[in-house]
């Protein structure tokens, strides 16, 4: 139980530090009307790497950060389900 307790107080720790790069890109990310991937940003008119409807759908979003992502499906009807895990120090 210790190792859980250790782990779980690291994550956060990491986390919140982290968090003060996050929380800029994030809000300009969660503003945009579709998501963008990569570095360059492409947005995802241009690739189109969802299908044209996801209401009903079930989806998940490993390594999350803002969650931006998630935020947009849900908002088109999807069920989301994320995970913020960073790698393990």
């Amino acid at each position: 139980m210790s190792e859980r307790s250790d782990h779980v107080r690291r994550n956060r720790a990491v986390w919140d530090v982290w968090a003060t790069d996050y929380s800029e890109p994030g809000r300009r990310s969660w503003e945009q009307q579709e998501p963008w991937w990569g570095q360059w940003h492409v947005p995802e008119s241009q690739l189109h790497l969802f299908p044209e409807s996801v209401d009903g759908l079930d989806t998940i979003e490993l390594g999350c950060g803002t969650a931006y992502v998630s935020a947009w499906l849900a908002r088109r009807g999807a069920g989301v389900w994320a995970s913020t895990t960073p790698w393990p120090s």
